[in-house]
């Protein structure tokens, strides 16, 4: 393939991405997720008021903190409407995401403290989704070739659960991009010595914790790729300047508004509990929101993770891929709740979980047997059954009978080959694992497309409110 095809086809893998990112974006998922008010409605009352503001359940905000306590109409329908405790000055996060969706927000004169447009809100999470879906490609390219990065560019963009994800306005999408970038960064400095890169690292991970204290955590990603080719003036100079690039904003914003109010929050929002069952938790309660969300695709990633680190030889860009999702476990691991982990916290792991994905795939394509097929073609076709609808009570999307006739049939080119070695039996096998692969990509653009339609049938939904998005270019 030459080049000018080669570009056109990553083209296409980044508009598939994003087009299914922007597929009704601002409906699913759901308009009046509590979580994405948080940070907007605190960003434009930081705009408008010079305060944060937003909402807050935990005992550490007294009633002299109670800025408002009702309800927050949804203009798109009453169904989406939130019923509040607003504080002020609300201290749970740093500003910068805050001020990025308020900013949003503003810029559509929107009013707070209403349930404002997902149109709106939602837009500077589809931009760092581009951003992500430019750095897998990048990453996996960098470590293993064009193959490899396409095929990790068609997973990250077509997975139900990271393009829904991609779609919520929370502060961990700003934190994934940031954090592909910095992992991009640094390790192409490491081959190149372009000081630029290595600064440009430094200074993203050091403000990634403004977005969210999570994000300080990249400070240690760059200093360990720094230490790691023994540059041990680099890296603890670029700890010291990521950590006064985060600490020093931080404690300043608190110190500004009520230094005694934001130790307590800190000291509050630091204890929530953790424990050894957090990650079995992450393993075995796949999501993207607040529900369960069983897409055979995660489960499919979290495999190829445990193939990659127990994979004897690993060469150095395996490592470094492994490093990453294992930095991004830990990561959630650390930040979130024992058993009340927010399915947010993990979206930093999801474009490693493309490449292990990828990577796993390939392996099992050029090694295809019965062992891989049985276990495999069912995690690939398993997302056929997110397009059941729940109102169809026993008339279910795929009969049991017809399942396991074709089932038989797509393990018996495996089967036979297993028995009798046969070759040709052997490369129909693989011909059948990539059917199943592609169709499965198809399957995850079916089940995008689609899901609100069927979640929301015999049932009414939120809507949000219909937005121009066009009429901030329109001159009075």
């Amino acid at each position: 393939m030459n080049n000018k095809l080669k570009i056109l086809l990553v083209i296409l893998c980044i508009a598939l991405g994003i087009g299914l990112r922007s597929w009704k974006y601002a409906y699913y998922p759901y308009t009046g997720h509590a979580e994405e008010y948080l940070f907007v409605w605190s960003g434009l009352s930081l705009i408008e008021t010079g305060f944060p503001i937003s909402w807050n359940d935990i005992p550490v905000y007294k009633e002299s903190n109670v800025y408002y306590r009702g309800i927050a109409p949804n203009h798109g329908s009453e169904e989406g409407s939130l019923g509040v405790r607003l504080i002020k000055p609300w201290l749970d996060e740093p500003p910068l995401f805050s001020l990025m969706v308020g900013g949003m927000a503003k810029l559509y004169n929107l009013p707070n403290f209403t349930v404002i447009s997902p149109f709106v809100i939602r837009l500077p999470s589809l931009f760092f989704s581009l951003i992500s879906l430019l750095f897998v490609y990048l990453i996996a390219k960098s470590y293993f070739g064009f193959n490899i990065a396409v095929l990790s560019l068609l997973v990250y963009g077509t997975v139900p659960t990271f393009v829904f994800g991609s779609r919520l306005a929370v502060p961990e999408n700003l934190i994934t991009s940031l954090f592909l970038v910095c992992f991009w960064l640094i390790n192409s400095y490491l081959q190149s010595q372009k000081k630029w890169q290595r600064n440009l690292a430094i200074f993203l991970s050091g403000i990634t914790g403004l977005a969210k204290p999570t994000g300080y955590l990249l400070v240690f990603l760059v200093a360990y790729f720094l230490f790691q080719k023994k540059k041990w003036k680099e890296g603890t100079a670029s700890f010291l300047i990521g950590s006064l690039l985060f600490w020093v904003p931080f404690l300043g914003y608190g110190k500004y508004f009520d230094w005694k109010l934001f130790i307590d929050v800190f000291n509050f929002q630091s204890s929530r509990p953790a424990g050894w069952s957090s990650l079995a938790y992450i393993l075995t309660n796949p999501g993207f929101s607040i529900e369960f969300f069983l897409d055979g695709f995660v489960i499919l990633g979290i495999i190829s993770v445990f193939v990659l680190i127990f994979k004897k030889d690993k060469n150095t860009a395996e490592i470094n891929i492994a490093f990453g999702v294992i930095f991004t476990i830990l990561m959630t691991i650390i930040s979130g709740g024992k058993h009340d982990q927010l399915t947010w916290y993990r979206y930093p792991i999801y474009p490693f979980l493309s490449i292990t994905t990828a990577l796993m795939i390939r392996d099992i394509y050029v090694n295809c047997n019965f062992f891989y097929s049985a276990l495999f073609i069912p995690l690939l076709l398993g997302n056929i059954d997110l397009m059941e609808n729940p109102f169809w009570k026993f008339n279910y999307l795929i009969q049991s009978k017809p399942y396991r006739f074709v089932f038989f049939l797509l393990l018996l080119p495996s089967i036979i080959s297993l028995i009798f070695k046969n070759k040709a039996a052997y490369k129909l096998s693989k011909m059948v694992f990539l059917f199943c692969f592609i169709f499965s990509i198809y399957i995850n653009i079916l089940v995008v497309k689609s899901t609100f339609n069927i979640s929301c049938d015999h049932q009414h939904c939120p809507l949000p409110e219909k937005v121009n998005l066009l009429q901030i270019l329109k001159f009075k």
